[in-house]
């Protein structure tokens, strides 16, 4: 039976404008569902309104207030109160990067009785040591550590207590479902995925042998280009690629341009190598379709580092059949998955690189273009996920109502045995 639902989201921003929720919600509300989207207001608005009714809180601008009281969360929490008719939901879902809204959708689900299901698509212990929420909070890298340090402590604390009482947890990696699961048992694996009417494979010829990335880098040490410089070098410098046939493209966010720009020359192979910002998410497709190769960037997983990161870009470069060159190899979920799927190759020495470009360029001088199709890449599509979502939703709200049943009907039965021994001891 059709549900009512209540998902709750960071705000929309690019450069992905959240697939993973717009898709949902479209999904379902195709199926009869009705959604409502509670999230933050942000500047850019290139999604589509029209999917489901979208409720943008004001932006929040109180940092310090929202990291020592979750300012936001109850700015949110109010907002709803305010803006919606809660008692019309059957169901609350929040997915979240790292923590808001978690709290303000817990407060929800308690507030008004509904059962709560939480989808975490990154969670802080994927970073090890590098935890991208201990950065740039102050001037004085140690003490930013510090504080960096017992913030995260503080978030995770919440977090845990939001999965404990949620009815269901999703995330996107087995990693991540193992380390979620000892907070809630019944937490579920849901792959990030690619939307197969949007990423579509077409052949087009090109003039150049193009390999492309088209995402953020964070850091050149947790997404690591340095074994495909090493490998193009080699290449360029033995003569078996001409320079004026290779291109290696980056659409990238403002602040990883100069230390991308800094290893290139490192590597002596700025010449090749084109650097600019984001591109319009419409256009993304296109530059897919011209690539020869496309970049998965990451860095091995190890006992401190990184875990289980397998971000959307990868899948949606197996919608498009393209070759796809994992550099540096995670060596854990998504070396295992590309593996599994035969999509390209996740590499962790200089001499694999050289042999895949090598492989996929002979390809593109023979025919124009590559073309590389994965197995069983239905599995990982928008859709497919969507399909695991409501099954969840399903669950939890057939769970939820039984016991709903179970207690009205306990209730009344107290009730009428309380009676009925009042009316014998008259």
């Amino acid at each position: 039976m059709p549900k009512r639902i209540l998902i709750l989201c960071e705000a929309i921003a690019p450069p992905a404008f959240s697939p993973r929720v717009l898709t949902l919600a479209q999904y379902l509300q195709d199926q009869g569902w009705q959604c409502t989207i509670l999230t933050e207001e942000c500047e850019q608005q290139a999604f589509d309104t029209a999917i489901c009714p979208i409720y943008q809180m004001p932006a929040y601008h109180k940092l310090l207030a929202d990291k020592l009281c979750y300012g936001k969360d109850k700015a949110l929490y109010r907002y709803a109160v305010e803006k919606l008719d809660m008692q019309r939901y059957d169901l609350i879902f929040c997915s979240s990067y790292y923590y808001f809204p978690l709290l303000a959708a817990q407060k929800l689900a308690k507030h008004y009785h509904l059962p709560l299901v939480v989808d975490l698509r990154d969670i802080a212990e994927q970073w090890g040591k590098e935890s991208y929420f201990t950065r740039r909070l102050t001037p004085w890298k140690g003490l930013d550590y510090c504080i960096g340090k017992l913030y995260e402590r503080k978030q995770l604390r919440m977090r845990n207590r939001v999965l404990r009482y949620a009815k269901a947890v999703t995330s996107v990696s087995p990693w991540h479902r193992q380390l979620l699961a000892q907070y809630n048992t019944n937490t579920q694996l849901i792959f990030n995925g690619y939307d197969e009417q949007v990423f579509v494979p077409k052949d087009v010829q090109t003039e150049v042998f193009q390999i492309a990335y088209l995402g953020k880098l964070y850091s050149t040490k947790l997404r690591d280009p340095r074994l495909l410089f090493a490998a193009l070098k080699e290449l360029l410098a033995e003569g078996q690629i001409a320079e004026n046939e290779l291109r290696v493209l980056f659409h990238i966010d403002e602040k990883a341009k100069e230390p991308l720009t800094e290893l290139a020359t490192e590597y002596q192979i700025s010449p090749v190598v084109d650097i600019q910002g984001y591109i319009p998410r419409a256009e993304i497709v296109s530059v897919m379709h011209l690539s020869s190769i496309l970049l998965v960037l990451t860095t091995k997983s190890t006992e401190e580092g990184t875990h289980g990161i397998m971000g959307t870009k990868f899948f949606e470069n197996m919608g498009v059949e393209k070759p796809v060159l994992c550099v540096r190899s995670d060596e854990e979920c998504l070396a295992q998955v590309i593996s599994e799927t035969h999509a390209g190759l996740a590499a962790t020495e200089v001499e694999q690189v050289k042999a895949f470009v090598m492989e996929k360029y002979l390809e593109w001088k023979k025919n124009g273009f590559t073309r590389q199709t994965a197995r069983n890449k239905a599995m990982f599509t928008r859709q497919r996920q969507a399909e695991q979502f409501k099954e969840v939703f399903e669950a939890v709200t057939r769970t939820s109502s039984t016991s709903r049943t179970s207690h009205t009907s306990s209730t009344s039965t107290t009730s009428t045995t309380s009676t009925t021994s009042t009316t014998i001891t008259q």
